[in-house]
């Protein structure tokens, strides 16, 4: 994802990429419930349909309980009671992790081409991957000059996210950025026990204080679904390994983006930075609401744009 304070020109070209979390598998039920039917949404791409993991399998269900003997049958108001009180969840075993309410897959890459508009020429090509082992995650994106850019820009700007899936979605640890023909770095280190993050860039550390949920850069991309199925769309804090800035999200609306894997419908989001910097995400539902498009407008009022050039799920 690209900075929000300026880059300088000859160095990198700034840029980002999109990324949000697979549809949940659903929840076992104690009783019976008649089923709503699923919306029908619009067949994937043979390309990128071969590509999508399939879907969990449900886990089984337990044995029914010998029905009750008329002797242990609870008076009729009790019973009343009972089911109009919710059910207590049940505690996990002892020892067993529990499990985030959003099913990634094992692995993720998406190839996304930057311009400033369709019309124009491209300008670079960013390479996407997420990785998971259990509750851990791994995301790297890799960005590249190309086309007559590639004379005026040396270097590449690499980001990387490390941390952990939890139930509120992701949890940074560590975050990264490689910057320009120097391989600049800038990092942040979240403890989250101490509420606190150190923040490294230039030769100098920072200390932060560490507001529940923020996110890095990278981590933020995959979090937006999170973010989005909370009808307050709170606002969140996001670092760019220099410091922290405050995001608050808008839905748009809908619409039709044309891809490198042909037309996909999108939900179009808006996240606001403080001051004139924002970006536009554009998330498929039918992907497992990854992003198609990103656009990205700085402080100083220019806009690029990141349009999914390839995908590969597993």
């Amino acid at each position: 994802m690209q900075d929000f304070e300026p880059i300088e020109r000859g160095e990198s070209v700034p840029i980002t990429a999109r990324f949000a979390p697979l549809a949940a598998p659903a929840a076992p039920e104690a009783k019976p419930a008649a089923v709503r039917p699923k919306r029908k949404s619009k067949p994937l791409p043979d390309a990128v349909a071969a590509t999508l993991p399939a879907a969990p399998k449900p886990l089984p269900a337990e044995p029914a309980a010998p029905p009750a003997s008329p002797a242990e049958t609870p008076p009729a108001a009790d019973d009343a009671q009972a089911r109009a009180e919710p059910a207590a969840p049940e505690t996990p075993a002892s020892g067993a992790a529990a499990q985030p309410p959003i099913v990634f897959p094992e692995s993720i890459d998406l190839e996304f081409d930057i311009a400033r508009n369709s019309n124009e020429a491209r300008l670079g090509r960013i390479v996407h991957h997420f990785e998971r082992d259990g509750a851990r995650y791994m995301i790297q994106s890799v960005t590249s000059a190309a086309g007559i850019s590639a004379l005026f820009a040396a270097g590449r700007y690499v980001q990387e996210s490390r941390g952990t899936l939890t139930p509120q979605g992701l949890q940074p640890e560590q975050f990264m950025v490689r910057r320009g023909r120097a391989e600049r770095t800038e990092s942040a280190a979240f403890d989250w026990a101490g509420s606190r993050a150190m923040l490294s860039a230039n030769g100098a550390v920072k200390e932060w204080a560490l507001q529940t949920g923020a996110q890095d850069q990278l981590s933020y991309l995959h979090q937006l679904s999170f973010l989005i199925a909370d009808p307050s769309l709170p606002a969140v804090s996001v670092t760019n390994g220099r410091r922290f800035y405050n995001a608050k999200l808008e839905i748009l609306g809908r619409e039709v983006v044309a891809t490198g894997l042909g037309p996909v419908n999108a939900v179009w989001v808006r996240s606001q930075q403080e001051g004139e910097s924002r970006i536009d995400f554009w998330l498929a539902p039918d992907f497992g609401n990854l992003p198609v498009k990103v656009r990205i407008r700085d402080r100083r009022g220019e806009e690029v744009e990141q349009v999914l050039t390839g995908m590969k799920v597993k």
